[in-house]
């Protein structure tokens, strides 16, 4: 049996209710799961949503944001709190199938990062989708965090997610799969893993710069030796979160 958490990032609220669902209605089976919602304050959450979840949940105070987002930052901080084998990660706004985390148990191992084939908004398919009804091989720039599992083992040894990305908008995701397949990490895209993403405001998107330029020169700077492959985001003793269990 394999050992995991699940880790959420979110500012927003509304999507708490279907998360709920989509969490219980899981059919894998494993005690405890632990799900880690790293949010910034205040969270107007409802405690009723919660209250009928089958599985811990941990509420974590953001770290203090001090670049344009905080997304990178925040998901450092919930994994300092993990110590579990492998971490699901699960973006705010999306249905899961009843076997989303199952499909990705079965294929997730000690070498092996997974991520699943999310449609678009409008249910077109992404550039990711060829067809195939199930898992293949795929580049590490495919590894999408929608809704996708990793070892805690290699996070660890990359030294977490680049905070420098939180000065933009996207391609954190690209950075840890590339440096991870640097370290002989093997990636897997499951076409047959399909959550539903929601519509949502997207703010960051319209309104941050595009990290794909910072992400060019970081690395290159990584294979020319100028910048660490090995970050120190998740040393013991650098969280600064604030842990509320709830059973």
């Amino acid at each position: 049996m394999k050992s995991f958490s699940v880790l959420t990032v979110s500012k927003r609220t509304g999507w708490e209710e279907l998360a709920v669902e989509s969490i219980n209605a899981q059919t894998v089976v494993m005690e405890p799961i632990r799900w880690f919602i790293v949010h910034e304050e205040p969270w107007n959450y409802k405690e009723g949503v919660f209250a009928d979840l089958n599985v811990g949940w941990n509420p974590v105070k953001a770290p203090p944001k001090l670049r344009l987002s905080n997304l990178n930052a925040s998901l450092n901080a919930g994994l300092r709190l993990i110590d579990t084998d492998y971490v699901i990660f699960y973006q705010d706004f999306i249905k899961l199938a009843p076997d989303c985390f199952e499909k990705l148990l079965d294929l997730v191992n000690e070498r092996t990062f997974v991520t699943t084939c999310t449609p678009n908004y409008d249910g077109t398919d992404d550039g990711r989708y060829t067809g195939l009804a199930g898992p293949r091989a795929c580049r590490p720039e495919e590894w999408e965090t929608n809704v996708a599992v990793a070892p805690l083992k290699a996070l660890q040894e990359l030294g977490g997610f680049d905070e420098e990305y939180d000065n933009g908008w996207s391609w954190d995701n690209v950075n840890v799969a590339q440096r991870a397949a640097m370290l002989g990490y093997r990636f897997l895209l499951d076409e047959s893993n399909r959550p539903q993403l929601l519509p949502h405001e997207q703010k960051d998107k319209e309104t941050l710069p595009l990290n794909m330029e910072r992400h060019s020169r970081t690395i290159k700077m990584i294979r020319s030796g100028q910048k660490p492959l090995k970050l120190n985001y998740l040393q013991n003793g650098n969280s600064k979160t604030d842990k509320r269990e709830r059973g």
